[in-house]
């Protein structure tokens, strides 16, 4: 839907002797309805542009009647007649040609109905010029299909966009406008502007996720960021929200059994066993159901995807879910296609987290991704182990730079879950050992507790810490102050 679109006739078009679509007689009747009438380019509710029309002459007539109009001056024959070509018009010259078409105006009142006809035609042109395109690109078995399909889609999301009154570029002041219509909405009660995922030690640390932002979930294993995102993807869900999910770790039956034993208390490996009783299978079913309406909302992947997978179906999932959110679980497990088949691990999360910024800034979404922890952080090197040892290992927190592959570069948040619970599990002595029961003593210090750390933020204060619990059996974060809040899980 531009003036870069080739609008030229296929052979096969020829052959068929079939000719674009167009409508002549709409754009001279528009053009004149503003010739007699300034303010029915006003009552134009299409965002109609000079490329839309099918005569180049009537392109360059109304894009001089919208200058003339944006300047405050007259739209008269006169006034237009300078901007026109001095050429001869269907054997008319400009001035007769603008005049023509004042005498055979329609009303002011029909000027939108000619305005959509002249989008569709135009938008009409461009889904031949793409489908021409589809098709060389089809037979030329030089390109690169899927490089060509990518840029042929984009084109296609342009006319899309057009159509739907929906400009590329965007002015600061119109972003300001709309930045503080979502903060007025938010101040009454209306709305917060993001996602809501209803957590409320993380909202106070962080707030709603915004469209555009990319939060890197980072941790080690049996730290949590799993946990917590399931835990955010139930809130934003049960909320109202609609959420898409690339599940690198776990499949989709597991997501479930963890959300439902939240929920029961009757833990995953229970239900995995069958080690039920019919009263627990009753519960289970009555919960099953009770989440269905969340859950619906809630659409997952767990299949191996690469990152080309992951950045069209996300941009497919924002275009039919309004208001929704996407997430990667993690970045680590994301495949690597042909091009980066010999790119290290370690470049292609920092790759991965990129491409997952750029694409929440172009789908209007929030993304929060996990990322690992570079390895042997939290393992113990002293050759004397005293309890001071162990003091100095779980006192120590995540940073930012810990994570593998230098994900914070691209995030706005990265939050990091830390259990010193799991710390000390990995760093258990013999239980012959005499610093066994140094390790027991240390390790009930820290039972069922955790912290919630904002390592980095581009957007709020930080590092920031918050202690939680840690229910285990549920694999879930507990906010002591609210009492056992994560049953509505």
């Amino acid at each position: 839907m531009n003036a870069a679109v080739d609008m030229s006739l296929h052979p096969t078009y020829r052959d068929q002797q079939r000719e674009l679509p167009s409508s002549i007689d709409a754009e001279k009747a528009l053009l004149g309805a503003i010739l007699i009438n300034a303010d029915a380019i006003d009552a134009i509710r299409a965002p109609l542009e000079p490329a839309h029309f099918y005569e180049p002459l009537h392109g360059q007539i109304f894009d001089a009647m919208v200058d003339l109009r944006k300047a405050g001056r007259s739209i008269t024959t006169i006034t237009v007649k300078s901007y026109v070509p001095d050429t001869m018009i269907d054997g008319r010259t400009p001035a007769q040609y603008l005049a023509k078409l004042a005498a055979d105006a329609v009303n002011v009142v029909n000027a939108p109905d000619y305005a959509d006809g002249i989008m569709d035609r135009a938008a009409r042109r461009a889904l031949v010029s793409l489908g021409h395109k589809i098709e060389d690109a089809a037979f030329s078995l030089e390109l690169d299909i899927m490089d060509e399909f990518e840029a042929l889609r984009a084109r296609f999301e342009d006319v899309a966009r057009a159509l739907n009154g929906q400009p590329q570029a965007k002015t600061l002041a119109d972003a300001a406008k709309r930045s503080l219509a979502s903060t007025a909405l938010a101040y009454q009660g209306k709305g917060l502007s993001g996602v809501d995922y209803g957590i409320s030690f993380l909202m106070n640390m962080i707030g709603p996720l915004l469209p555009g932002q990319l939060v890197i979930m980072g941790g080690m294993t049996k730290h949590g960021k799993s946990s917590l995102m399931e835990q955010i993807v139930a809130g934003a869900a049960m909320n109202g929200h609609p959420i898409w999910i690339n599940s690198g770790e776990m499949k989709d039956e597991e997501l479930a059994r963890r959300a439902l034993a939240r929920i029961t208390d009757i833990k995953a490996w229970q239900q995995v066993r069958g080690k039920v009783s019919e009263r627990d299978y009753e519960r289970l079913e009555t919960a099953r159901r009770n989440a269905e309406t969340w859950q619906e909302r809630v659409f997952i992947r767990d299949d191996s995807m690469t990152l080309r997978q992951i950045e069209r179906e996300i941009a497919d999932f924002a275009k039919f879910h309004e208001g929704g959110m996407a997430v990667v679980d993690h970045v680590g497990l994301v495949e690597k296609d042909q091009n980066h088949a010999r790119t290290s691990d370690a470049e292609f999360a920092s790759i991965v987290t990129r491409k997952l910024k750029v694409s929440a800034g172009k789908n209007r979404l929030p993304i929060v991704a996990a990322a690992q922890l570079k390895k042997n952080i939290f393992e113990i090197t002293d050759r004397t182990i005293t309890r001071k040892t162990y003091m100095k290992v779980i006192g120590r927190r995540p940073k930012a730079a810990d994570l593998f592959g230098s994900c914070e570069k691209d995030a706005d948040h990265v939050i990091t879950p830390f259990r010193a619970e799991a710390v000390m599990d990995e760093n258990e002595p013999a239980e012959m050992d005499d610093l066994h029961s140094v390790w027991e003593e240390v390790r009930g210090n820290v039972r069922d507790r955790a912290e919630i750390v904002l390592a980095l933020s581009r957007h709020t204060r930080w590092p920031q810490r918050k202690q939680v619990g840690w229910d285990g059996p549920r694999t879930m974060f507990t906010d002591p102050q609210q009492g056992d809040q994560g049953r509505m899980f």
